[in-house]
């Protein structure tokens, strides 16, 4: 009897077991699966935080509000603003600026109806002639439609110095991650993650073309295009050569990089002897002015007051 009584009491006990270690399991699985879901809300949320005010506010509104603008205005448009779209796009892809050309337009829009409404306000509050307060609005307008035009090819101009003098170090450093066993495209991307360059910014963007499907040699000869530097474009086209014929990458960097390295040096030597004439011009008109009347100054006190 206590056998049978034995018996079923461990029976029930393994079944209880069995049915509750069955639940516990499942929302083991259950939990496992809302943490998972929980931290991928977190990360996403944390990625989207870690971007700036300007990315994650200002760039939608000001794209949406151009969208908005471009389909009022209508979409047929001239093959002269064609033209001047595509140069805008050109230059700012040229600038290396992170905008597009609509939202380049939007903005110096935006800027110039700013300004009209200060040169407005102006117009209003100064108490001056009419022909200076028309002059203060021109002078506003202006101020934003030509600011941007110059501050865009100040941008383009930078953007190609700061190519010309990153690109032999960019060459020295890929040379010697190749030399270490790396490929092209994972030496770029691995110097781009450590160095955010404008000349690796540029070669990363066109290895990222090339991973979406875009040929390399397109890739590449649009990057060199855009930028519209001779010394990225000679290295890309010893580079698509070297390519074609074999030639090992490595030797292809070291001699671009001693090659650019000579064009640098003579380009510094090219600006020193510039400069005696550069500085004539204030010397002239700054310094000489000031000597002459030190030494002459006296002389003529002394010829003014004789003939009085």
């Amino acid at each position: 009897m206590r056998l049978v009584v034995l018996v079923s009491t461990l029976a029930v006990f393994l079944f209880i077991v069995v049915i509750f270690s069955g639940a516990g399991k499942k929302r083991d699985h259950m939990q496992k699966r809302f943490a998972q879901i929980e931290e991928s809300e977190r990360i996403y949320s944390d990625d989207e935080l870690k971007k700036s005010f300007t990315e994650r506010v200002f760039r939608p509104a000001i794209k949406q509000i151009s969208e908005r603008i471009r389909r009022m205005a209508g979409k047929n448009k001239s093959s002269g603003a064609n033209k001047s779209n595509a140069k805008l796009e050109r230059q700012i892809k040229s600038s290396g600026l992170p905008i597009t050309a609509q939202e380049f337009s939007f903005i110096k829009s935006l800027l110039a109806l700013i300004f009209l409404v200060g040169g407005i306000i102006l117009y209003l509050t100064l108490k001056i002639d009419m022909l200076y307060k028309l002059l203060i609005i021109v002078v506003m307008i202006c101020i934003p439609v030509y600011g941007a035009t110059f501050f865009l090819r100040s941008q383009v101009k930078s953007h190609k110095e700061a190519i010309v003098r990153d690109l032999p170090d960019v060459m020295d450093l890929l040379a010697v991650s190749v030399e270490a066993g790396l490929g092209m495209d994972a030496a770029i991307v691995r110097q781009y993650s450590k160095s955010k360059s404008a000349v690796l910014s540029e070669l990363n963007g066109a290895i990222r073309e090339v991973q979406m499907g875009v040929p390399r040699r397109i890739a590449l000869k649009e990057m060199a295009d855009r930028c519209d530097v001779k010394q990225l474009t000679a290295f890309v086209t010893a580079l698509l050569q070297a390519d074609q014929l074999g030639v090992s990458v490595k030797s292809v960097l070291q001699s671009q990089a001693e090659r650019l390295r000579v064009e640098r040096k003579q380009m510094i030597q090219a600006k020193a002897a510039k400069a005696p004439i550069k500085i004539m011009l204030p010397t002239v008109m700054f310094i000489f002015p000031v000597i002459f009347i030190i030494l002459l100054g006296p002389a003529v006190v002394n010829l003014v007051a004789t003939f009085k």
